[in-house]
């Protein structure tokens, strides 16, 4: 199944891109694997305290994906 995935501030910069598609198999279909991923991929993304939303909601680590999600990686943010 094929996922986008969406970086923002910080994690975009490590990335080196915005977004990318990326296509991910039944063993890897759960939203703490796909981190664990891209923790291997982007191993500089550790030092970052990061949220992940799924669809634009933030859901529970073990949530399974389904074909075309938009996984969005974000780091913290400031507001008020």
């Amino acid at each position: 199944m094929e996922v986008t995935l969406k970086y923002f501030g910080i994690i975009a910069d490590i990335a080196q891109k915005k977004e990318e598609p990326i296509f991910i198999g039944q063993d890897s279909n759960t939203v703490k694997k796909l981190q664990s991923f891209i923790e291997v991929k982007y191993p500089k993304i550790l030092v970052i305290n990061y949220s992940i939303a799924v669809n634009e909601k933030f859901l529970q680590n073990d949530v399974e994906l389904k074909n075309n999600d938009i996984i969005a990686f974000l780091p913290p943010f400031a507001g008020g």
